[in-house]
């Protein structure tokens, strides 16, 4: 299963997109409607995917969760 989501649609725009913009992060809500434009159910399991497998990482800030590709 966490390889099929990994080889979603949705995991490969986020790699993609965090390629390009290593520096971005936002809330799963932002980054479904803003950046890759996809049901926030396909998007969370692809970024919780990102994140086990270490490619992605999650902060907590105060009230909310951001997402955003680890940076090396």
């Amino acid at each position: 299963m966490k390889k099929k989501i990994l080889n979603s649609t949705a995991a490969r725009k986020l790699i993609s997109y965090g390629n390009k913009n290593p520096m971005a992060s936002d809330t799963a809500e932002g980054i479904a409607k803003w950046w890759i434009n996809m049901p926030l159910e396909e998007v969370l399991p692809a970024l919780e995917s990102l994140v086990e497998h270490e490619i992605w990482e999650k902060l907590k800030r105060d009230d909310s969760v951001l997402y955003r590709p680890v940076r090396k």
